[in-house]
This record gives structure tokens, sequence and C-alpha cells, in this order.
């Protein structure tokens, strides 16, 4: 009874979100093959129907992603329900989506040499800066420390699969992975993609040969494997051109990648099924420029950068297997190279997607760095004039249209507009007069009964669509000529270079040559990747890449001015169902680089829009984006963005992100309680800070490193989760290298308890003491939360009523109070001292990110964290006139890291002291805005007089 009254209300809302009636309607229906419902129809659907059964619980959004029919959604709902379903409502669903935070240094590696730039003329722009709800980030290489080693422990039979570029590396690669005792088989791909490599295999490995990289082809082969694969590695090949020539290999290295979507698409199962017992691993290895394609010298292929926005993608998708793209410096020999990718594949740390290594070695990441805007009303100059003539694909309708109008209003500059289909002259007479949506599909029903065919929903969407997509057309030419502008509608095939010069051409007679491109073509087939098929990927990957190729056969470089590429958050963070879009934007965000680098006085730029608040976006969806801490683009801010994007002031930002960022990965919390262990080698060497940490002649690291380390560890290991407490932070054994410290130590994570909102995992670090028993450095208790706890506020003191103690702290760093170099000199003034306590003011310029080392600030600042457990030190040095050394703190409150360039106070309240310790409760707070950052419970340390800094 239940399922049928289901049934009812599933009808009931496809009708009305559709315009289908629901007789026409069967629950053997495929929502998308049958019934054209995308996934962001599919989310409002589902809402409307989750929120008409209040019992609904334990909704999985990727279960969903994963439903077909109609039928399926009616047992899902009908699974997950505790009763019978309430009438439809249009209340919006529940979700549980959380936004992951990135902190990023100040000092970073930028991503492109600053380059010439066109001549700019200054134009008064009435609506630049007016975009405050669309956030603008530039992307930055930053450098990493090099990965601590997980101990992932394979069973007898799995497989490492390694696809064979032909070079030495992938026979180095081999040789190590044997040498750690994995059984190792390598697809070789037929000779027309990649050529045999002179140096043979390593004995011991199984070589595959591909005939070809079809799906069945793939299917069979990774079918008759005899094993399962629990780690895949794609070695993807070292590929050049000469210039002009960009497309010269495009269909060979288009079906590489084809080949690695596909694999991914087989190896789903094994992957996710060997998962539940231990770590595996999907990998892709590129040889482009150890920078991801940003610092490209000019020469070298970038189509494989997609296989980043692959891996993205599939670390959403596939919460439980460890998913790394990178990118690895040509230069490096073979040996080497196999020792980075092994130390990639790996690595503790779940949380990072995308890694480099240069030609010195030195390893980066990929960032996303939030950038203040231009200011509203603010001068700036454009290149673009009204003599400018913009070819633009995908400009006829949505986004893009939306932006060209704002520039026809702004330039009265000339526009070729490229649609896929000619643009009729007349409608069809159902459709004459008739404006709503719903009542279109009637009469289109009605038509199609008439001429004795069946009103099959996609055909009945079919003639509605093209209907509203002429009037939309039809509207948007009317407002660009309206402005002064002018601009030539072509209808052609983006896809086919021949075709698509034929077509513009036309316009470029009638409108001049031209001088700009935005290509804003695209499209999208959203499934999970083991739905996926070739046609889809070829249906995605051309519009965007294909396309870009075919624009450039249009122009003359040398009359080009600008390059707008529209791309997509989608590539740089990943999303849910879009491999293939996710790999075409990833490309074109590296097109965009490798264009500036070899035409440096055009203006380019690869825009990753984040989700538009357009009609596309349902409530449910929206709610969704709410709840997930994801804004969405306003219609009418975006265009705004754009046009300040196309000024002098971001002449030479190749890569943009305009607008939210998309939900997360989130780890796995349904498997049982595990114990990871990581292995990391510490050398003062690799850690400059220390010099500045010295006692008593020796480096020796602090404990708060040391804390923040366990800490970190954690964190790493569960994307989606964030530091949120430490208890019970003990020193056992502290590390001072003397000489005779060890090299090697342990980290041992034990989780506790593991929930989808929070985690708690005991951490030790150790060491081998060369005895039955290992030296125990340090231990601690670390909470991480699924969302952020929100900071307390701290009463700020009146500074300007109080007398400082020591209006300039700087000498409690040379009078023998504190040994600390300039790394961790953070106290600027001592406002108040007493046996109660003290309060300081503190602030830190900086440390140079090169000088961090292995310790580099994420969720906590280790420079800063110091300064703030400083107070204690100068208040026993007062009240006791001795040096001091910490102990432990019962619990640390962790907020927001403590951010360089900010003051910040620190309180110090005394719990209690006597001449052996003392132990105090510590509070560092905004300075500004009273904000906690971070408090430590019950900190203790022990005193002697006989403990001298030097």
């Amino acid at each position: 009874a239940a399922n049928g009254s289901i049934e009812k209300l599933l009808l009931e809302v496809i009708a009305e979100k559709t315009g289908y009636p629901s007789e026409m309607l069967e629950l053997n229906m495929d929502m998308e093959a049958d019934l054209g419902i995308d996934s962001i129809k599919r989310v409002e659907i589902f809402g409307a129907m989750t929120a008409a059964n209040p019992s609904v619980e334990g909704v999985n959004p990727q279960e969903l992603a994963e439903l077909r029919t109609l039928q399926q959604i009616v047992d899902y709902i009908a699974d997950k329900a505790g009763g019978a379903p309430a009438a439809a409502t249009s209340e919006q669903p529940e979700a549980g989506l959380k936004k992951k935070e990135l902190t990023v240094s100040e000092k970073d590696k930028p991503t492109t040499e600053k380059q010439p730039t066109p001549e700019y003329g200054e134009i008064a722009m009435p609506n630049t800066g007016n975009y405050p709800n669309v956030p603008r980030s530039g992307v930055i290489l930053k450098n990493i420390p090099e990965p601590d080693r997980l101990d992932v422990n394979l069973e007898q039979g799995e497989i490492t699969l390694v696809t064979n570029d032909g070079t030495a590396a992938t026979v180095e690669l081999c040789t190590e992975l044997l040498a750690r005792g994995h059984q190792v088989a390598v697809l070789t791909y037929p000779i027309n993609l990649i050529k045999p490599g002179k140096k043979e295999l390593p004995q011991g490995g199984i070589e595959i040969q591909l005939k070809d990289t079809s799906d069945a082809t793939i299917s069979a082969t990774i079918s008759g494997l005899k094993g399962a694969v629990s780690q895949f590695i794609h070695m993807h090949p070292h590929l050049r051109f000469p210039l002009g020539k960009l497309g010269m290999q495009f269909d060979r290295e288009k079906a590489l990648i084809k080949s690695v979507y596909t694999l991914a698409k087989y190896l789903k199962e094994p992957l996710n099924g060997l998962a539940e017992k231990h770590r595996t691993a999907f990998m892709i290895v590129t040889r482009m420029d150890g920078a991801m394609g940003v610092q490209n010298p000019g020469n070298v292929s970038v189509f494989g950068s997609g296989l980043f926005g692959l891996t993205k993608c599939l670390n959403l998708e596939w919460n439980k297997v460890f998913c790394r793209g990178t990118d690895i410096a040509p230069e490096l020999n073979a040996k080497n190279t196999a020792q980075k990718i092994c130390a990639e594949l790996f690595d503790a740390d779940q949380c990072v997607t995308d890694t480099s290594y240069d030609v010195d070695g030195k390893r980066y990441t990929l960032l996303a760095k939030p950038m203040v805007g231009i200011k509203k009303g603010q001068k700036i100059k454009y290149s673009v004039t009204a003599k400018s003539v913009f070819l633009v694909t995908g400009g006829a309708r949505g986004v893009t249209a939306d932006c060209v109008k704002q520039m026809a209003e702004s330039f009265k500059c000339s526009f070729i507009l490229v649609g896929r289909s000619e643009l009729q002259t007349t409608e069809p007479d159902w459709a004459v007069g008739i404006a709503d949506e719903i009542e279109l599909k009637r009469k289109a029903m009605e038509s199609l009964i008439a001429s004795g065919d069946k009103p099959l929903p996609k055909k009945v969407q079919a003639m509605v669509g093209g209907v509203l997509a002429k009037r939309e057309i039809e509207a948007n030419i009317e407002f660009i000529v309206k402005q002064g502008a002018r601009v030539e509608y072509v209808a052609a095939d983006v896809t086919d270079a021949k075709a698509l010069k034929a077509a513009v051409d036309k316009g470029t007679a009638k409108l001049g040559s031209i001088t700009g491109i935005i290509h804003g073509a695209g499209r999208l087939a959203d499934k999970l990747i083991e739905n996926k098929t070739e046609a889809d990927f070829d249906a995605v990957f051309d519009v965007k890449v294909q396309g870009l190729l075919a624009v450039t056969q249009c122009i003359n470089i040398e009359e080009i001015k600008q390059v707008v590429l529209f791309s997509s958050v989608a590539g740089f963070y990943g999303n849910v169902g879009q491999t293939d879009y996710a790999i075409a934007n990833e490309i074109l965000n590296r097109l965009a680089h490798l264009f500036k680098k070899n035409h440096p006085d055009v203006h380019v730029v690869s825009i990753n829009w984040g989700a538009w608040d357009s009609g596309m976006v349902s409530p449910e969806l929206k709610k969704i984006f709410n709840e997930s801490n994801v804004s969405l683009v306003p219609t009418d801010e975006g265009p705004n963005a754009m046009m300040d994007q196309l000024s002098n002031v971001y002449a030479n930002q190749q890569q943009v992100i305009l607008g939210g960022t998309l939900p997360v990965a989130k780890a796995a919390t349904d498997d049982p309680l595990i114990t990871y262990i990581m292995h990391r080698t510490l050398l003062e060497s690799a850690n400059p800070f220390l010099k500045h940490h010295v006692i008593q002649g020796n480096a020796v690291l602090p404990i708060i490193n040391a804390s923040t380390w366990m800490a970190q560890s954690a964190a790493d290991l569960y994307p989606g989760f964030h530091l949120a407490g430490a208890e019970q932070v003990a020193l056992f054994k502290g590390i001072v290298f003397d000489g005779y410290q060890k090299d090697d130590y342990q980290v041992t994570v034990n989780e506790i308890e593991k929930t989808s909102e929070i985690i708690k995992v005991e951490v030790t670090i150790s060491s081998d003491s060369g005895t039955t028993l290992p030296t125990n450095h340090y231990r601690s208790i670390i909470h991480l939360t699924s969302t952020r706890r929100e900071a307390p506020s701290m009463p700020l003191p009146d500074i300007h009523s109080m007398k400082a103690v020591n209006p300039d702290a700087s000498i409690i760093y040379k009078d023998g109070t504190l040994f600390h170099g300039a790394d961790f000199r953070g106290v600027k003034q001592i406002l108040k001292l007493d046996e109660g306590g003290t309060l300081l003011l503190c602030e830190h310029e900086g440390v140079d990110p090169n000088r961090q080392g292995q310790f580099p600030v994420k969720e906590l600042n280790v420079f800063l964290t110091d300064v703030m457990y400083q107070s204690l030190l100068i208040w026993i040095r007062r009240y006791h006139d001795c040096a001091s050394l910490p102990l432990s703190t019962e619990m640390v409150d962790i907020y927001k890291v403590l951010p360089f360039g900010r003051p910040f106070y620190v309180l110090l309240e005394v719990i209690s002291a006597d001449e052996f310790g003392m132990e105090a409760d510590i509070t560092a707070f905004d300075a500004e805005t009273g904000r906690v950052y971070m408090k430590s419970h019950n900190a203790r340390v022990t005193m002697s007089k006989e403990l001298q800094w030097a």
C-alpha cells in the first residue's frame, strides 16, 4: 500500500516538474534515456519526494545518482521511509554536504611569469567591481613537503596495474614495485598510440598487449586478469609539438585519455571492493613541465592534464579509494621518477589530489587563493574597443549570452555567435502565441498525436526545447542590436573545423576580421563513471576541446587580442558524475597557460565558473548548495565579474575561479575502527626554522611542532573533516638534533571513535630504540569534526586605558627570557603581567614557505601557536626567575588557523604554580573581532633554576 502511494506521488511530481501528463509515464522508464531528466532535475524531483516523506532517513546522494528508472526511485524511497508519504509539498530536502576551506600562504610560487600585455584604453564602466556575491580566487602553485609514507599491506594475488608509456620510467617503476613485493601487470598500448620502449620490462611482471582501446577490449582485459586490481597507475607520455601545430597528435592523445576514462569505468568494482580491506589506489602520472602544465615552455602538449580532472571526480565518487594525479618534470631520470611515483602512491595525505615535481625535485600542489577584487568604481582599462569582433561559441543562449550582452552594452563591439542549428524564421503552428512551457508541451503532444506519432517525452522535449531556444536566441540578438553593437548568428557544429570555418567566414564577410575568442560551448552527460559510455565522452569532450581547436582554424592569430575560455569549477575541484566534463575543462585551463606563453601580447584567461543562480538551479538544488556552503553566481553579477576579468588588472592571470566551490570529498566512516601507520624522515636540513629554536647549542623540535605533526597527520587521513581539538597532549622524550637523534619516525593513528560527524584518534610518534620496545616521543588524542565549530568571542581589552608593562617586547628575545629566533618572534607588547597571568599583543608578518619545511601552515600555524605558548615562559621568568619547558596540555580547542600579518591577543590565566612547575589556560583571540583562534586548557610546564637556554 505504501509503495502504491509512493508511485502515485512520484508520477504527480514528475508531471509537475516536467510538464508531462502522468498518464504518459511508466515506472520502467529510464529517467535520462526516456524522459531526458538530467542530474539537476533529478535533485529537484527527489527533493519534492523526500519533502513529502518526512520519515525518509539515511539518504545517500551517491546512491541517488545510481538510480536509473522511476521504479528504482519508488523502491529506494520506500526502503528509506518509515511509513506512507504525505501529500506532495514544495518544501526543500535536507542535505549535509560540507565545504572544505583552503588556507594558503601569502608567499607562493606564481603559476606564470609576468608577460607583455596588449595596449589598454580607459573606459568608464558603471558596473566595475559590482559583484559582491561572486568570490574571486587565483590559482597558485604551492610548494609542499615530501610525502609521509603510509603502510599499505596488499594481499596475495592482488595486482598493481601499470600502463606503459614506452620509456625507461615505466621499466624503473615496475622494477621498484616488484622489489616491494607487488604483483605487477603492464598494459601496453597499440603501436599507433605508444611506440615500444627500447628497454625491456623486468622479469616477474606480466605484460598485456591491448589490441585497441575500445570499451569492449578494455572490459575484456580487466575481467581476464588473474587477480583483482588493487592499484592502478597510468603513465602518460611526454609529447611535444612544433609551434602552430598544437593539434598534431590530438587524436592519439584523445584515445589515450579516453582509455584511462574507460579503464576507470571497469576498475570501479575491484578498487572499491578491495578498499573494504585496505587502501586501494587510482593514479595518473603525466610528464608535462613538473608544474601540472601551468609553466609550459611553449611546446609541450597539455591534453594529458585533463586526467587530473578525472582523478578529482573519482576522488568524490570513490570515497574509499586513494585518487592522485602527479606531474613529474621530464628532465628527471627514470629511477628518480619511479621513486617519486612510489612516494605519491603511498602518500599518507588523502586530502591532496594534485601534485607535481619540478626539475629540482621540489614538490608542489595547485591551490585556490582568495583574491580581493576590483573596487566598485575603480578606474580600469580595457583592450576591447567598439572595433573588436568576437567569435563566440555557445554565446547565443545561457550564461555565455548573458556575458555577451553585457559586453555589447559596454563596448558596442561586434559578435559572431555560433549555434548548433539553423535559426528558423517561423515557429510551428502549435507553438504560436503560447508562452507557458507546460502548455507548450501539451500542444506538442497534441501535434504528435494528430500526426499519428507517439508523444514520447524525449520527442516532446526536443520540440519544445527547439521553440524555447529560438525565442531565447532572438531575444538576445535583439538586445545586442539595441545596444548599438553588431551581431551575426551562424549555425555550425563546433567540432567540425571545416564546417565551422565556412560558417564563420560568412560572419567575417559582414563584420570584419576576428579579434577575440569567447569559447563558451559545452555539453553535459552526467553519470557515475561505471555508467559512462564512449559516446558520452566524445559528446562532452569534443565540444570543449576539439571545438576550441576548430575555433583556432577560423582565425588569424596575429589579429587576436583576447581569448576567453569558459571552464568550470568541476575541472578544478572535480564533481560527482562529471568525469568527462572535468577532463575537458582542465584541458582548457592548461591551454590558457600554453596560449599565453606562446602569445604574450594576447589577453588570455580560462574562467572556472562556479554554478550560476539561473533557471537551471531549482530551490532543492539551491538548498543543497547553501547547506554545503557553496555560493551561486547571481545572473546580474556574473557578467560584471567577467567584464573586470577583461581589464588590464588581470592581464596576466590565465586561470581564475569566479563563484563558489563545489562540495568536497568526505572520508568514509562506515567501516570498522582501524589503525594507520605512517613514516616520516625528519631531518634538520629539511626544516630551516629549527635554526631559530636552539637550546644549549642544539636545535630542538618545539612541542608545538610535534603536536601539530600529530594533529595534521590525523586530519590528512580524513578528507571533509576539520581539526577541532587535541586532548591529553603529552611529551615523553623530545627530539633534539644533537647528532644522536633518529632520522626515521613512526606515526601510529589508532581510531577510537568514527561517525559521520566526529572522529577521534589516538596519535603516537615513536622511533626505533634498538630494543624490543620503541621510544615514544609524543602522544595525543585528536578530535576531528565534519563541520567547523563556531568560535566564541572574548571581550577586547581597552588598551588605550591601560599602561603596557612593556610596550616594546623585543627585549625579551635578547635578555634571556626567551631564546627564540626570528621565525618565532611574535610577541610585540606585554600589556599586563601579574600573579594571575599575562596579556600579550602579538603579530608576525610571516615565515617564508621555504623555511617552514615539513611543518607548513595548513589547519595549524606552528609559528604563531608557539608564540601563544611563549606566554608561559614570560610569566615564569617574571615570577620564578628561571627557565621552563613544556610537559603536557589537557585539552586544546581549535577554531581557526592563526594568521600571519594580523594582530592577536594571548591571554594567560594561571591555575596553579610552585617551585617545580605551573599550570595555566591560554587563549589566543583576534585583536579586532575578539574571535577565538585557539584555547589551551591546563597547559603544564616544568621549571628549573638549572635550565639555561645557552
